[in-house]
């Protein structure tokens, strides 16, 4: 599996291309680098969410929820 390192740097390559299409004014090539983008910004924003819920999975239930789900 990836790592999200792996991935941010992809990310920042795959963004780079994206500038440089842009400016030649390919369309066909800007929508795939957008599409390219996209799915690795999601793909590493799911790696490092399921890390946070692993860690939160870790605690107890009582320790899990924040302030904000308390009731007043």
């Amino acid at each position: 599996m990836a790592t999200v390192e792996k991935l941010q740097e992809h990310l920042k390559k795959a963004q780079s291309n994206l500038a440089e299409a842009s400016k030649k004014d390919d369309a066909g090539e800007i929508r795939k680098l957008k599409k390219k983008t996209k799915r690795l910004a999601r793909k590493a924003s799911k790696i490092t969410a399921t890390e946070k819920m692993a860690e939160l999975k870790k605690k107890k239930k009582k320790d899990r929820k924040t302030t904000s789900e308390k009731p007043a």
